[in-house]
């Protein structure tokens, strides 16, 4: 398969199909078929996700005065399918997939910055992949409850690292554990797994680790709307002789520590995106 830098696009339709993909700009020439342009090209448009295969493209890639019409009509007969058409716009467009937000848009994929605000409205407070992945925390505490589970020990709740908050919620959170000395007896992880705001729901209780980037990401810069000087991580504090009685906290503006599963403490839900 050739590759061909396509630097004078007026717009490319970035999606791989098994069948003919229509594009519009500079006519390429095939070299590979003298003659026919277009077919078995990838048209680089120097992004890693801005990669366009043309499969099969009998027809060839139109010029601009023609493609740029029946392209667009080809476009307005999908439009239950793609996001609407940028108009007045005049620099060189691709149809992006971001894997971020399993969408399909025009343009550059949403990117986020630590103590900015999430897809869903809270606090970003980390960051991965040049900011088109992280977390974020939800932008107000969900109250004050219980880790509960007193007395019970769990498999596969003792992750404390980054990445590892939204398992050990599930685990927590389908268990029958009840608060022992809440009035509501609802539990911290299952508030967290039971919260949505603007139509999100896959919230869950921070890991201590994540918990500890909260703290240094957003309480340290004055930032994330805390209540509480302490919350509750879903992580299991497992260096006691009774690790089915203890969690990790985060005591903010100081460290994580192990301590009564039955206390009340602050939750504040994060999500990933």
């Amino acid at each position: 398969m050739n590759v061909f830098k396509l630097k004078k696009v007026v717009c490319v339709m970035g999606m791989v199909l098994s069948g003919p993909v229509m594009a519009y700009g500079v006519t390429p020439v095939n070299p590979g078929v003298p003659g026919v342009p277009g077919g078995g090209l990838v048209l680089d448009i120097e992004e890693e996700r801005r990669l366009v295969a043309i499969a099969s493209n009998t027809e060839g890639v139109f010029t601009n005065s023609k493609g740029l019409k029946v392209n667009r009509v080809a476009l307005e007969g999908l439009n239950e399918l793609l996001p609407p058409i940028p108009e007045n716009r005049t620099e060189p467009l691709a149809l992006t997939f971001c894997s971020n937000t399993d969408e399909i848009q025009w343009g550059d994929c949403p990117t986020y910055k630590l103590g900015g605000r999430g897809p869903a409205g809270g606090w970003v407070f980390y960051v991965s992949d040049s900011g088109m992945r992280g977390l974020e925390a939800s932008p107000e505490d969900q109250g004050n409850y219980e880790w509960g589970c007193y007395n019970t020990e769990f498999e596969g709740v003792t992750g404390t690292a980054i990445g590892s908050g939204a398992a050990n919620t599930k685990i927590i959170s389908e268990s029958n554990c009840v608060g022992r000395y809440s009035y509501s007896g609802e539990i911290a992880a299952r508030v967290s797994n039971n919260y949505e705001l603007n139509g999100f729901d896959d919230w869950y209780l921070p890991s201590r680790d994540e918990l500890y980037l909260m703290d240094k990401n957003l309480n340290a810069k004055g930032l994330g709307d805390f209540k509480g000087r302490s919350y509750w991580s879903s992580s299991n504090y497992t260096k006691s002789s009774r690790p089915d009685e203890f969690a990790w906290i985060q005591y903010f503006g100081g460290g994580n520590y192990g301590v009564s599963r039955f206390g009340e403490l602050p939750v504040r839900s994060i999500r990933s995106f």
